[in-house]
């Protein structure tokens, strides 16, 4: 499990690749870029993951986020100091993808908590996005009730970790920020171990005065440990 002390924050670096020509160069291309960025000062174990969509899957609800997401657990956001230049570079025959990525965006959140279950690696993230209005001691107990509802989420079967994240605003952002100040993050083997479709919501459900903003369903690609 990642040490959140030494690494309280995850970025999120997300992007479409509309076009598929060059998915296959596009994704080898990334799952080396993020086995290099974990084996850096300031970054820790990193992650890809794929939006899980299609005729047959409706789980997700809320603004339709970007197809693709690298994470990475980092020191402190300040360890991304680079930004895409405008215009951008011409399109080098060795990454013939640069032509087509599009919706480019990096959010940071700061990690309030973050349990599990076990060592096993889920096949498929959740992230559970909402607001809450209330403020000062308000907000506190919000966030203590929210961690004591995940212990509880953790306990369901296939759930083998969860973070509890708050937006993180910073200059290093890039894009819009996230539609819900607060989110939680499940790895887990299939969405049904968490949201109950039959329902049409969470298996245990958070009613601690929150607002829902959104619910993303993704698969995972890769994960990158770093290799010091």
């Amino acid at each position: 499990m990642v040490d959140i002390k030494a690494f309280p924050y995850l970025g999120f670096v997300r992007f479409d690749l509309p076009n598929k020509e060059f998915d296959r160069q596009f994704n080898i291309y990334f799952d080396d870029h993020i086995q290099e960025l974990a084996n850096k000062p300031g970054y820790s174990t990193s992650w890809r993951t794929k939006e899980m969509r299609g005729a047959d899957f409706s789980y997700n609800d809320g603004l339709q986020e970007q197809e693709y997401q690298q994470i990475y657990s980092i020191k402190e956001p300040g360890v991304f100091s680079s930004f895409p230049a405008n215009p951008p570079p011409p399109v080098q025959e060795k990454e013939p993808w640069r032509r087509d990525l599009g919706n480019w965006g990096r959010v940071f959140y700061r990690t309030l908590s973050l349990i599990e279950k076990d060592n096993r690696a889920g096949r498929c993230w959740a992230r559970c996005e909402y607001h809450f209005k209330g403020m000062g001691a308000a907000e506190t107990q919000f966030q203590s009730d929210t961690a004591q509802h995940l212990k509880r989420v953790l306990e369901l079967p296939g759930v083998h970790r969860i973070w509890q994240l708050q937006h993180a605003p910073t200059p290093a952002q890039i894009g819009a920020a996230p539609v819900g100040k607060y989110m939680n993050m499940f790895e887990i083997d299939a969405p049904e171990n968490l949201f109950d479709p039959s329902l049409g919501e969470d298996r245990l459900p958070l009613k601690a005065g929150q607002e829902f903003a959104g619910r993303h369903f993704t698969r995972l690609l890769l994960k990158a440990e770093p290799q010091r």
